[in-house]
């Protein structure tokens, strides 16, 4: 049976996006998002069920953060044990019409090599990949912030909730650098901090903010699954005025060592494979790959 997802459904569709996906899923998560994206991203979400409980996933939504609000986004998921059965097919298909009735430009959804074909069989094309990797943060040497440049300050994001339009200024400027084939320009403050900041997975303490010379320039957030011990960064960027300082290192650094104070064992991230400056953040800071993503994208007639 495939039906709409309901609330009462977050924690055990949590537990499998969470035990079959490289990303950070929480079931408080989970309801956060469904909750706080903007009207504009039309969001929908299904759920699989046979014997009672949950055996797939599929969701549709437009990149409301995206230059452009046309580019609809679709995922499905199906436990190892029921693949191969038409359920995958069934929840793209349905996530797929939901997204082109209502006017998308393009469909842009994501694999990993061993369901490429997948994407493949639905005339879709590779646009872009993604690393994934992780690091034990406890293994990594921190004392670069025992002696901070002069006028360089790190704070975290629970210091500065007076001063959060600031902070959403760098957060938008580093966003929206990102490499994309559709620029994330499109995050205004009043939305941002319903969906970003108001994350209730976003550890305040552990979410990190650079200052120079008492102005925000730069960030590197943690998202915390505490009852599995792991987390993900949220985003790592620096404002444009205050690049090629080595501040979004010093940032990522200090997210690393809070990780490592307060039982998270492991910390992933992912990364375009465009952006080489960020690669080679993490591959000093001793991230190791664990996973390759594909974005794919179709054009919709």
């Amino acid at each position: 049976m495939i039906r709409e997802y309901e609330d009462a459904d977050a924690e055990e569709a949590a537990a499998l996006l969470a035990g079959n996906s490289p990303w950070l899923w929480t079931a408080a998560g989970l309801r956060h998002r469904l909750a706080a994206l903007p009207p504009r991203a039309h969001r929908t979400s299904w759920v699989a069920k046979e014997d009672g409980r949950i055996v797939g996933w599929a969701e549709a939504e437009f990149d409301w953060a995206a230059e452009r609000e046309d580019i609809g986004t679709l995922y499905a998921l199906v436990a190892p044990s029921h693949r191969l059965r038409g359920i995958g097919s069934a929840l793209f298909e349905r996530a797929a019409a939901h997204l082109e009735e209502r006017g998308a430009f393009e469909l842009r959804s994501w694999t990993f090599p061993d369901s490429d074909v997948f994407l493949e069989a639905r005339g879709f094309t590779r646009a872009r990949k993604e690393r994934m990797s992780a690091v034990d943060p406890r293994t990594v040497d921190t004392s670069a912030l025992d002696a901070l440049p002069g006028g360089v300050q790190i704070v975290p994001l629970s210091e500065l909730t007076g001063r959060l339009e600031e902070v959403h200024r760098v957060y938008a400027e580093a966003a929206a650098d990102m490499p994309s084939d559709h620029r994330e320009s499109n995050v205004p403050f009043h939305e941002w901090l319903e969906e970003t900041v108001g994350e209730p997975d976003l550890s305040r303490d552990g979410s990190m903010v650079v200052l120079t010379d008492g102005q925000a320039a730069a960030l590197s957030w943690l998202k915390v699954d505490r009852e599995r011990g792991v987390a993900e960064h949220e985003l790592t960027g620096t404002a444009r005025a205050y690049r090629r300082r080595g501040l979004a290192r010093l940032a990522k650094l200090a997210v690393l060592r809070w990780a490592a104070e307060n039982a998270v064992v492991r910390v992933q991230t992912g990364n375009d494979a465009a952006n080489a400056a960020m690669l080679a953040i993490n591959d000093g800071l001793g991230y190791r790959p664990f996973a390759v993503e594909t974005e794919w994208v179709k054009r919709v007639s």
